[in-house]
């Protein structure tokens, strides 16, 4: 929610970071998490393979030619940048693909996790209702909030978890899943940027995802009074 509401503010306003090693390659990243989830659901899971199937080829190169007809308008009210390069294929073919090369600074001192960009960008492309403008911006709002969301990835809370399991003898093992990145990121970016600029709506009361403990305006009130 924090997220959606910085997308919201921040439209047509927002300040882009340019990413790195000249930026992603969309396609490639599309089709190779789209790759490894069929892998995963497959009924040899611990068989994952480098080379992309045409199928997932083609719905990579569908949800790429997507955003690349979306993309001035991505990058004007977004900061969501592509560029159109021209690369060499291993069989020296040059061709034009598509490079995600900046993203929108929601949130200072964040940053958006990798692990998460594949499916965003598939989402992106999939998931929003280009047809109609209101629908259109709030949906890309949504999915900018989902990913930007995306704690950061620890593998050693894990690896950690396992270790205390097969070292424990009396079946209480270290069942901590968090690291210490995320804690960080919590402790010092995420929860100071909740405290100063979320804006609490109705339904967060109501649902039990943030509770009441004081209303400065009613204590003022009774301070008045004594």
């Amino acid at each position: 929610e924090l997220f959606y509401q910085l997308a919201l503010m921040k439209f047509n306003g927002v300040t882009m970071a340019m990413l790195g090693n000249e930026g992603v390659d969309v396609m490639a990243v599309i089709g190779q998490m789209l790759q490894f989830e069929e892998d995963l659901n497959s009924s040899h899971p611990k068989k994952i393979t480098v080379k992309v199937s045409k199928t997932n080829i083609d719905l990579a190169r569908q949800a790429t030619t997507c955003l690349a007809e979306k993309a001035p308008m991505l990058e004007e009210y977004f900061s969501i940048k592509f560029e159109k390069r021209q690369v060499q294929t291993v069989q020296k073919k040059a061709i034009r693909t598509l490079f995600l090369t900046g993203l929108p600074v929601l949130l200072d001192g964040h940053s958006p996790q990798p692990h998460a960009l594949p499916i965003f960008l598939l989402r992106l492309a999939t998931e929003v209702n280009w047809k109609e403008e209101q629908p259109c911006f709030e949906g890309i709002c949504r999915e900018l909030a989902s990913f930007y969301a995306e704690a950061p990835s620890d593998n050693t809370a894990f690896l950690e978890m396992e270790q205390d399991d097969s070292n424990n003898n009396n079946g209480k093992g270290n069942m901590e899943l968090v690291g210490e990145k995320a804690k960080r990121y919590i402790q010092h970016i995420l929860f100071p940027g909740i405290s100063f600029l979320l804006v609490p709506s109705k339904q967060n009361f109501s649902d039990g995802a943030m509770l009441k403990l004081a209303n400065l305006s009613s204590l003022y009130k009774v301070f008045e009074q004594l």
